[in-house]
């Protein structure tokens, strides 16, 4: 597997996690007071790992660029 495919799986993946958290934020504007927080935090984890897969997708395309 070179840079650029690598790369590109990262993409995919962080195009699949905003999919994700899409119906989740849709979610939580109506979600119990009971329920928000978890919902909250889960969305935080699925946008921290959606940023990790776009900035890491685009270095290494990038990188296959060198």
């Amino acid at each position: 597997m070179d840079y650029t495919e690598w790369g590109k799986n990262y993409l995919d993946e962080a195009n699949a996690l905003k999919e994700r958290i899409a119906p989740l934020k849709r979610e939580l504007k109506t979600a119990e007071r009971e329920a928000a927080p978890l919902l909250f935090r889960r969305i935080v984890l699925l946008e921290e790992m959606y940023l990790d897969c776009l900035h890491t997708g685009k270095y290494l395309i990038k990188r296959a660029k060198i």
